[in-house]
């Protein structure tokens, strides 16, 4: 099946139990955000921010990728093909809606019927927005690029040439972001914490993206660093996310109390197929040994290093939040956890409490998983921070470089709300975003992705 399958078989479940009880896919109020910072170890931030809501609409998020070179991979203008003697790569931009960068990826891979060797990205997108990026394809033609029918996503040819794209490879991304919210009231407050990080920056800290949907991806590289693989395996299974729906808790429950009994969890993976895919390949894995645990882990060995990677970025979180908490001077480049020669003394206390110093040792177990010295900045300054009011809120427009996330800028301008259900405070109304800051229109894009740009409640995605 590819992931439109999925997603219609698991829409016939969560359908068959809407139709009996609606009350079991359905969430009785919005996610509190300053709750949500507060579990990816983000504490400092005032809670007098005006409130903000966003992606309401997918084409309220709109991503646009700055390569090396500093092109801006453009949502809507097209750049013309160069072609080449060397067609060995084949160069294209990706543009995609309501799509994980790994699935959109995946899909590309089989639609396209090559390996994830062939096909490289520099950066993952927002999933929930419309997002434009380039990517290297191996021994691909423009023609069976263009030729790719997903609805989803397509394949924007640019030119042929050599090389291939590494994680990275980029200098940033410009977000063009709607803010809805109430303007009288907040105008006043918003514009202050927009002059504010203008002249200032913002502190840099890990986004809840980077947590995953159950904000728990931190928790589940404590573990493996710990050597509680078994544990880790048990929590990936059978820990509802914090904001699930009774449906999606009940599943996870379930899946933990049959850990072990991999036949009735893979019952349960052909119910929520889309959900569960990953868990699936895992589940496979223990069917035929179930001692091998981290060859288990190998089916999924991206989500793992990710895992881990959550927990650094918790530990950086931890460490700025304390530092503002004790009016502390952070260093200019925080150095990331994982250094080879062992944890700096910016870690030390933290890693100490959690068991985790030895993670040199524990590490080199997952040979997919690279211990190196890295640093970010502390404080991030965007580049060309501007808001332009409407009546539904704002629209916001900035640039970030490479390892830095929209979400964390914007959370210091907003309690940033977002998801089911809508908080009756936030007005509704499509909004243009790219025609507003005056450089196009997203509606251009409406005969590819047309079926998708909706109200989040008014589309099963």
């Amino acid at each position: 099946m590819n992931i439109v399958e999925m997603q219609e078989r698991e829409r016939q479940t969560t359908d068959a139990v809407r139709s009996k009880d609606p009350t079991r896919v359905e969430r009785v109020e919005t996610p509190d955000p300053d709750m949500i910072l507060g579990r990816i170890g983000v504490t400092y931030l005032s809670p007098e921010r005006a409130n903000g809501y966003i992606r309401l609409y997918p084409q309220d998020f709109l991503v646009e990728e700055i390569t090396k070179k500093g092109e801006i991979v453009s949502l809507i203008n097209n750049t013309p093909f160069q072609d080449s003697d060397d067609r060995r790569t084949l160069w294209v931009d990706l543009l995609k809606i309501h799509l994980s960068g790994p699935n959109a990826l995946q899909e590309i891979q089989r639609e396209l019927n090559i390996t994830d060797k062939q096909v490289a990205a520099a950066g993952i997108k927002d999933a929930v927005a419309i997002t434009a990026q380039r990517l290297s394809l191996r021994g691909i033609t423009k023609e069976q690029a263009e030729a790719v029918k997903y609805e989803k996503l397509f394949l924007r040819p640019i030119s042929y040439g050599s090389g291939a794209l590494q994680i990275g490879d980029l200098q940033g991304n410009r977000f063009t972001i709607v803010i809805r919210g109430q303007v009288q009231e907040s105008r006043k407050m918003l514009d202050a914490a927009l002059a504010h990080i203008r002249d200032n920056g913002f502190l840099n800290f890990f986004g809840p993206q980077r947590f995953g949907s159950r904000l728990n991806s931190h928790q589940l590289g404590k573990k493996l660093i710990q050597g509680d693989v078994d544990g880790a395996l048990q929590m990936y299974f059978g820990e509802p996310g914090p904001f699930d729906v009774p449906l999606y808790r009940e599943m996870r429950l379930a899946l933990g109390e049959s850990y072990g009994d991999w036949d009735r969890m893979l019952k349960y993976a052909e119910h929520f197929p889309f959900t569960l895919k990953d868990e699936a390949k895992v589940i496979q894995s223990l069917k035929q040994d179930s001692r091998k645990t981290r060859m288990a882990l190998m089916q999924i060995k991206d989500q793992v290093r990710l895992w881990v990677y959550a927990y650094g970025s918790w530990l950086v979180n931890r460490v700025i939040s304390r530092a503002v908490a004790n009016g502390d001077t952070l260093p200019a480049e925080i150095p990331m956890p994982f250094s080879p020669s062992g944890p700096s003394d910016l870690y030390r206390d933290f890693m100490e409490q959690d068991g985790t110093l030895d993670y040199v040792k524990a590490l080199a177990d997952y040979s997919y998983i690279n211990v190196q010295d890295r640093t970010i900045p502390a404080i991030m300054r965007p580049k060309g921070l501007e808001a332009r009011e409407i009546d539904q809120g704002w629209v916001v427009r900035f640039e970030l470089g490479k390892g830095a996330y929209a979400t964390s800028l914007l959370s210091h301008l907003v309690r940033m709300h977002e998801g089911m259900p809508l908080p009756d405070w936030v007005p509704d109304g499509e909004v243009d975003a790219l025609e507003v800051m005056g450089d196009g229109k997203i509606e251009d894009l409406r005969s590819r992705f047309g079926s998708f740009m909706k109200r989040r409640d008014e589309i099963d995605v």
